[in-house]
């Protein structure tokens, strides 16, 4: 089992690991609040969080018709001319979509869930290059939601009938005598067990099972097609029956590997760093023992000393997400205008609903390199001044009067939640000794302290 953190343990920089992990970071008073509430009030304030579904309403898209184009009476010019007003819909409704759903991040009441729905949205990757309708992956966005703390098993049995999924894999047209294997391996592989738990024949088997699935063209919902599913027997795993769609997800579920692949990915996810076997043991017993409930697993991974450990502490290079939520709310402005969002977003390596393959986004140090380190330097730069939207109150970061002493310890807690490095601090007291201050001279300090690699880290 995991052992539980000490009491004494549980400070403000512990806090503040948490707020950055478990959601997306957090003002000083933020942090404060949450580790006044003590550490099991506050890991399940994060996690147990009401609803405010109300509060960020979807936007109203509705599904793309172009199958249906070719069944008008239209000339080759005349459906040229409609599908590329249809691209230029979806794509204006794919940015709304981002938009809405970048704003519930940064805003919500309920921000774990949120950044569980990111997690998941990098797992059941799907992207809008070959889905090509917003609405599928605006409805599986909800669906993400829906099940990002819950169970396991009818999580994997929704997804395996979302439309984008089954548009992105191409299963809408299995059928029997025809099944599509590459939909069962990726299903396997990448979505429940990891590669090499499975057979050949577990593939074709599976494959099978999963045919007949297809989308409603009116409502962009499941469709089940009899006529087209092989109800025949099946052998899988060793196990025999006419197994259908969902008898094959919970087939797969229930091996040990699905609990041992899952755990594995969703400690790196918080954690930054892959478990040793030995730990992902420890992690699969007590993922097994919740159920596969992912919610319950997470809380006993946010209660654990283990989670906790110097070694994990700011040692997560933030995505691209994290980062423009979490220097938001260190700032505590609000977030940029739409435009810059989604051009950052786009040149830093993380467009939602567009990741770059079925395996999800690598992260890591996969999202830095000598151009995106420079974009977000310069980007740090427009967000403390004020570019794109309301400059952040800099008397409220850095006060005016503050020995440069003060400063460099409020700036470290604002922004890196850990003392400077001697060097780094040097600079910094420099700087604020020779020209501290102007207004003007201290949004350059802060940006400094953003322009730096350890302000990368989370």
């Amino acid at each position: 089992m995991l052992a539980p953190l000490p009491a004494n343990e549980w400070t403000l920089q512990a806090a503040a690991h948490l707020l950055n992990r478990a959601a997306f970071g957090g003002s000083p008073e933020e942090i404060q609040k949450l580790h006044a509430l003590g550490h099991a009030a506050a890991v399940r304030s994060l996690l147990h969080a009401g609803e405010d579904e109300d509060l960020f309403p979807a936007p109203e898209i509705e599904p793309m018709k172009i199958q249906r184009l070719k069944n008008d009476s239209m000339t080759p010019a005349e459906l040229a001319e409609r599908r590329k007003i249809m691209n230029v819909q979806a794509r204006d409704q794919t940015h709304e979509a981002r938009l809405w759903w970048i704003q519930r991040m940064a805003s919500t009441s309920y921000p774990a869930r949120e950044k569980c729905v990111l997690f998941w949205h990098g797992h059941w990757a799907t992207s809008i290059q070959k889905v090509q309708d917003p609405f599928l992956l605006l409805q599986q966005n909800q669906t993400l939601r829906a099940h990002a703390f819950g169970a396991f098993a009818p999580f994997a049995k929704e997804m395996s009938k979302d439309p984008a999924m089954i548009r992105y894999l191409d299963l809408n047209s299995s059928k029997v005598g025809y099944p599509n294997e590459n939909f069962a391996r990726e299903f396997m592989e990448l979505f429940t067990l990891g590669e090499g738990h499975y057979s050949e024949e577990d593939i074709h088997e599976a494959a099978r099972a999963f045919t007949g699935y297809r989308i409603n063209p009116k409502t962009g919902g499941f469709l089940f097609s009899p006529k087209n599913h092989d109800a025949g027997a099946k052998k899988i795993f060793g196990k025999s029956g006419a197994f259908d769609g969902d008898a094959t997800v919970g087939l797969i579920v229930s091996r040990p590997q699905c609990a041992e692949f899952l755990s594995a990915k969703i400690w790196n996810f918080y954690v930054g760093e892959k478990p040793s076997d030995p730990l992902n043991q420890v992690l699969a017993s007590e993922y097994r023992a919740s159920g596969l409930k992912t919610g319950d697993f997470v809380e006993r991974i946010f209660l654990s000393r283990e989670f906790y450990s110097p070694k994990y502490r700011r040692r997560q290079i933030k995505s691209p997400v994290q980062w423009l939520i979490q220097t938001c709310k260190n700032l505590e402005r609000p977030m940029p205008d739409p435009k810059m969002v989604h051009n950052s977003l786009d040149q830093l390596g993380q467009v939602l609903f567009a990741p770059p393959n079925v395996k999800g986004w690598d992260g890591g140090r996969a999202w830095i390199s000598s151009s995106s380190l420079l974009l977000r330097y310069n980007l740090a730069g427009t967000l403390v001044r004020g570019g794109g939207d309301a400059a952040p109150d800099i008397e409220k970061i850095l006060p005016a009067g503050t020995t440069p002493t003060q400063a460099c310890d409020l700036l470290a807690w604002r922004l890196l939640q850990a003392p400077m490095n001697p060097a780094l601090r040097e600079k910094t007291l420099h700087l604020l000794e020779k020209n501290g201050n102007s207004q003007a001279a201290r949004r350059d300090i802060v940006h400094l302290l953003m322009s730096t690699p350890e302000f990368q880290l989370t």
